[in-house]
């Protein structure tokens, strides 16, 4: 089997004992964040499944791909794969996509199963939040006058009609200002470069997500929940909760270690499995 382009290949090249099955696992893949990702949680896994990760769109192509446009890419590659998908695996926004795959693919196999990671809602607000915070972590590399300049041109920025359109706005003027900010802050040209065109791409993801509606796809998902506070299940009432979703079980640990838990990953194992789900006394 060739590589898949839209993928990365994080286990197996070929379906193997499983009967040609994948895994596809949804998360905006990115090197070097605190938070584990699905690199970690397969390392931990006992599944012999092939697993594939969504890759973003190359560096350049992004603007004016919708949430839709997106999806359609990983669609692309599985359908030629000729695999049969077992599972969809999604970690907070990537949920959103990992849904509207599932519902997809259903279209033309039996409906895979789908495990959520912290699942939660993409909104227009979190690109501007994002582009924010490195004002703030970079305020030391600005003068007053263009921090504030700077904080001016997010805010101008966030009048866009649309998520993509903001997310273009706020792109270039990352490129524009913050980039350079980034440089003086001590990183090389090449760094920065590096840096800009990937957070250009998570805002396109990002926005590519605020117009999808996984909910349909949710109510047959199960929840892998961590317990940090504001983030998946602990945003949605408890009342809620199942009717939004197949199964909910929460573990102790926070967001940024929940993919790197040997007891998530088990229970993560046992789902693909499809054997165990989580306990009736597990769920909240």
């Amino acid at each position: 089997m060739t590589k898949p382009e839209a993928f990365n290949v994080l286990r197996g090249e070929d379906g193997g004992e499983d009967g040609g099955e994948l895994v596809v696992v949804a998360d905006f893949a990115a090197t070097g964040r605190q938070a584990a990702t699905f690199h970690d949680l397969v390392k931990l896994l006992d599944t012999t499944h092939t697993v594939w990760e969504t890759a973003p769109v190359p560096w350049g192509q992004e603007a004016g791909m919708t949430g839709a446009d997106q999806a359609e890419r990983w669609l692309d590659g599985i359908r030629g794969s000729g695999l049969k998908v077992r599972a969809l695996l999604g970690f907070c926004g990537g949920g959103i996509y990992a849904g509207i795959m599932a519902d997809r693919i259903a279209q033309w196999q039996d409906r895979p199963r789908l495990v959520l990671f912290d699942p939660g809602f993409a909104e227009r607000r979190m690109l501007t939040e994002h582009v924010e915070g490195f004002y703030r972590r970079l305020a030391k590399a600005f003068t007053e006058e263009q921090l504030a300049a700077g904080r001016r041109r997010v805010a101008e920025a966030s009048a866009a009609p649309g998520a993509l359109e903001l997310a273009d706005r706020l792109g270039a003027l990352f490129h524009e200002e913050l980039r350079p900010a980034i440089v003086r802050a001590g990183w090389s040209e090449r760094a920065a470069d590096d840096g800009a065109d990937l957070v250009n791409g998570y805002l396109h993801w990002l926005a590519g997500a605020v117009d999808l509606d996984p909910r349909p796809a949710w109510r047959a998902a199960d929840v892998l929940n961590s317990a940090t506070p504001g983030i998946g299940l602990h945003i949605i009432p408890e009342g809620e909760r199942p009717a939004m979703f197949g199964t909910t079980r929460f573990f102790d640990v926070p967001h940024g270690d929940l993919l790197r838990t040997a007891e998530v990953a088990e229970a993560a194992d046992a789902l693909l499995a499809g054997s165990a789900r989580p306990r009736a006394d597990a769920q909240k």
